[in-house]
């Protein structure tokens, strides 16, 4: 957990917006879903309504422990749906205003404690001139001999254990809860093949530089890296898909009705269709698919599409293995 006071950066001001003030500070993690949270929805709510939107680095530890003490730094964080299961089963989130639309994709109760973020997927990224055939399986990816060359891994747990459970032909029906002795042998046998990088960006630039053939990416990334170099690839089949992120208010929040006017306004379908075509990741307001770019929504996960050839993530039961997960990855890359 960060001891240390967050780094925090200003999104915007108030000095050309309408009545209003105070802010809310915006846990999240920098790269292209940052610069699609202040292009499609912080820019314009200064401007309505005079609240700036000031961003931290987000770190979920912190904001645990931040909403187990009553008294949180942060208004809010962007959280994937099986985070978002956990703190409101654990009662450290608010429950939202009727003032805060609720999401076609946060499931259950869990509506009623979490905006909508987005959807993603999590997808084989590849360059086409390194194999004969395209890669169509996580199996394929195990297959060191039909598809040579180095793997590219983020060091981070996200869809690592479903990949290799996938590649040892486990079936979509019976994933969870996760057999992760089952997954952990797996990626014994593949791991002599892997560069694990520190972090997503790393990734991108050993594919970029050819120092490997294939990786594991986020949708998002791997679509503007396929824009940049037509050589780069997406594998579709078996994406595994993260069917919501959430946005909640924490125990002891500082500006809590100033985050609910954001929420709100994130909710919107044309400011998701905007984050969208800006990101690639898909809104959680099915409204928003009609008014995005054809072009764009042909990349984005939670298509009929790709949904279709989607495994998609259980998040209460993924929520309940997360804490077993995470110390299973590190010990795993650790040996």
């Amino acid at each position: 957990m960060t001891v240390g006071a967050p780094l925090l950066a200003a999104c915007g001001s108030g000095s050309d917006s309408g009545s209003g003030g105070g802010q809310v500070v915006f846990a999240d993690y920098g790269g292209v879903t940052d610069e699609g949270f202040k292009a499609a929805y912080f820019k314009d709510f200064t401007k309505e309504t005079g609240i700036k939107v000031v961003t931290a680095n987000a770190d979920m530890a912190r904001y645990i422990a931040m909403a187990k003490a009553g008294k949180s730094q942060w208004d809010t964080i962007d959280a994937d749906g099986f985070a978002v299961v956990s703190l409101a089963d654990r009662g450290l989130v608010q429950k939202l205003p009727p003032s805060v639309p609720r999401s076609d994709a946060v499931t259950g109760k869990y509506r009623d404690y979490s905006a909508g973020g987005y959807t993603q997927s999590f997808v084989l990224t590849y360059r086409k001139s390194a194999f004969k055939t395209a890669p169509t399986s996580w199996a394929d990816v195990w297959d060191t001999k039909k598809f040579p060359g180095k793997r590219g891994w983020p060091n981070y747990y996200i869809a690592t254990a479903e990949a290799a459970l996938l590649a040892d032909g486990a079936r979509e029906a019976d994933l969870y809860p996760l057999d992760l002795d089952r997954a952990f042998g797996k990626l014994d046998k593949l791991k002599p093949a892997m560069t694990i990088y520190d972090s997503y960006a790393a990734v991108t630039q050993g594919l970029q530089a050819g120092s490997v053939d294939m990786a594991l990416l986020p949708n998002g990334r791997a679509a503007v890296l396929a824009k940049e170099d037509p050589d780069i690839a997406l594998m579709w089949e078996q994406n595994i898909f993260y069917p919501w992120s959430g946005l909640t208010i924490p125990k002891g929040a500082p500006n809590t009705e100033e985050t609910a006017k954001l929420l709100a306004l994130m909710q919107d379908p044309k400011r998701q269709a905007a984050f969208a075509e800006k990101t690639y990741y898909g809104p959680t307001m099915k409204a928003a698919y009609d008014l995005i770019d054809p072009e764009v929504a042909a990349e984005l996960p939670g298509t009929p599409e790709h949904e279709a050839l989607a495994v998609t993530v259980d998040t209460v039961a993924l929520a309940a293995q997360t804490d077993e997960y995470i110390k299973r990855y590190s010990a795993w890359v650790a040996k």
